[in-house]
């Protein structure tokens, strides 16, 4: 055999991809789901245990599945989310457990107080747990309150409460809960226990008390659905917050029962979900922040409202204010059928946004015939409605 095709052969028989550089390898195992992950062990003898050490473990639908053909997927299901972890021998940072709607299963709360307990062994800092198949009425394993440095940590369709001697999470950044169960004074109790806590997400299933969010001073960003009655003044003490969304699908509740507009004065990007405009109480709310938002830069505003009854020949006209919407850059309003106070709000801010670059009016007549001249009028009316921004931009779009 020549040299050549000696070195030819050796070249043949080198493992290029053992020989990736080590921050490489890492990330082409953070980007596989936990069944490519493991399989990645009959590689080759340098990857048969690189899996081990991974630092972040998702276990969604891809994993799952393998085990819907059984009766009782959840015991086997259960047996091998221990196993992995039993197995690991590094730092576990991610942690995500995915229970799918589709699969007739449930993982025993024991299997995951185990896991939880376990985690907080690892130094975990971004866990999320979400149960896709009922709104769990089981508490929540207490194990979560040892994880102490969680940085992110979101919670879906679990009841939970704060145990009395909890210290609270110090470097908690993001909290996300939806649809949990909460005993009274818990959520507030929990908060108050994480001062490094900068954006906050709730959806509420349950009629709760008040919660003051006076000692969390460096929350910035807010998250609100409210899918139930609740009390009056909901959310106190917002001096800094500068990203608000808020969405109410309970129509008896008005949006200036969950928060006041003067504790809106830092408020840069707002997002106002299910508003039905024909509801002159909602309206003149939200004109109420606009006016307060002196520094509001970015606006949403979305409504799938459908009406049957004729819109009023005379919308609400809302008082100008002398450019209060200074800083305003964007806004994005996307309504249902009913859309004559829409204008009426769209009319508004043209007049007071004065560095205004781009406005989207959407909309949606869900399935009615398209009225060729009604589109041209609304057309109309926006092109001749004033502007205190001569190089804004105004789209029209409708369905």
């Amino acid at each position: 055999m020549t040299r050549s095709k000696k070195k030819a052969n050796r070249n043949d028989r080198i493992d290029r991809i053992s020989d990736l550089p080590s921050n490489v390898i890492d990330a082409i195992l953070e980007h596989l789901n936990i069944v490519d992950l493991v399989k990645t062990s009959i590689l080759s003898r340098k990857w048969r245990y690189m899996w081990m050490s991974v630092q972040q473990l998702v276990f969604k639908r891809d994993f799952f599945i393998m085990f819907e053909h059984l009766d009782d997927p959840g015991p086997e299901a259960s047996r091998i989310i221990s196993k992995i972890l039993l197995l690991h021998n590094g730092p576990i940072y991610k942690f995500t457990l995915f229970l799918p709607r589709t699969l007739n299963f449930t993982i025993r709360t024991e299997c995951i107080s185990k896991w939880i307990l376990f985690l907080s062994t690892r130094g975990i800092k971004y866990l999320e747990l979400q149960n896709d198949v009922i709104l769990s009425t089981e508490m929540l394993p207490s194990h979560i309150f040892s994880c102490q440095e969680l940085r992110h940590f979101r919670l879906c369709r679990f009841s939970l409460t704060v145990p009395p001697n909890f210290c609270g999470f110090k470097s908690l950044l993001d909290l996300n809960f939806q649809q949990i169960i909460l005993r009274c004074g818990t959520l507030e109790s929990l908060i108050s226990g994480c001062p490094s806590l900068e954006k906050l997400s709730i959806e509420l299933v349950q009629d709760m008390k008040p919660i003051c969010l006076e000692k969390v001073k460096n929350l910035i960003d807010l998250t609100l659905t409210i899918s139930r009655e609740c009390s009056s003044g909901l959310i106190k003490s917002l001096p800094k917050i500068q990203r608000l969304a808020v969405q109410s699908c309970y129509q008896k509740r008005q949006y200036a029962d969950i928060i006041s507009p003067t504790q809106l004065i830092s408020l840069t990007h707002l997002k106002f979900g299910a508003v039905n405009f024909d509801e002159r109480t909602k309206l003149l709310y939200i004109v109420s922040v606009l006016k307060s938002a002196s520094n509001l830069v970015e606006l949403i505003i979305e409504s799938n409202y459908h009406n049957g009854e004729p819109e009023p020949d005379q919308p609400e006209e809302l008082q100008c204010n002398s450019c209060c919407l200074s800083q305003l850059q964007t806004a994005n309003i996307k309504v249902g059928s009913t859309f004559k106070h829409a204008l009426s709000l769209i009319r508004f801010i043209l007049a007071n946004a004065s560095s205004l670059k781009t406005l989207t009016f959407s909309v949606d007549f869900d399935y009615k015939k398209v009225d060729a001249p009604l589109m041209f009028r609304i057309s109309q009316d926006l092109l001749w409605m004033k502007r205190a921004s001569q190089r804004a931009r105004v789209e029209f779009l409708y369905s």
